[in-house]
């Protein structure tokens, strides 16, 4: 989703990326960092909000709208945040909600957290959530980066209208995926 949206934004010539460095210490260092940060995040709305809210709701709609609005809410300070931001933001928590409920684990949310926070910030050294990191393997050239449909300038590829209808097709695709072959738990250590 990332990879189709930074390229967007790079074709459509919003961003221009160069390559800096790659040190090997430094990727893995952050990337154990990113994990944490990314996991921490997921362990408060989708480890303990969303799981609370399943066992008090019937409906499972409830925990998946309500922590992802408590997601959205964490975000509501960062720097650059605009409406299309939040709306971004929210509908990431539905999809991590989306995959938690389907396939009944939180470990695909905090890869896949990590994977969103990791690739924006550390490969392509884009804003991520409005943060910009010191290290990055690419350099955005903040000079000639313009706003559009697929990039804003002070929030990065998750601020425009483009990233929000990625978003909304993976919450799709996931959600008819989970409906067509229904809930089921996915235990590794079952026989």
């Amino acid at each position: 989703m990332n990879g189709c949206c930074i390229l967007v934004a790079w074709l459509h010539k919003d961003i221009a990326l160069t390559y800096d460095a790659f040190h090997l210490a430094s990727f893995i260092g952050i990337f154990v960092t990113v994990f944490i940060q990314s996991s921490a995040e997921e362990l408060l709305c989708r480890g303990f909000l969303y799981q609370k809210l399943r066992r008090s709701y019937q409906k499972p709609v409830v925990a998946i709208v309500g922590n992802s609005l408590f997601f959205a809410f964490l975000h509501l300070f960062n720097d650059g945040v605009t409406i299309l931001s939040l709306i971004n933001i929210f509908l990431v928590g539905i999809l991590f909600s989306l995959l938690v409920y389907y396939m009944d684990s939180i470990w695909c949310a905090f890869a896949l957290h990590t994977a969103w926070n990791f690739t924006q910030n550390i490969i392509f050294g884009l804003p991520n959530s409005g943060m910009m990191v010191p290290y990055s393997v690419f350099k955005l050239d903040a000079a000639t980066a313009a706003n559009s449909f697929a990039y804003d300038v002070g929030f990065g590829i998750e601020g425009t209208i483009f990233a929000d209808i990625v978003l909304l097709a993976a919450c799709i695709i996931i959600y008819l995926w989970g409906r067509k072959h229904g809930k089921q738990a996915y235990n590794v250590w079952a026989e």
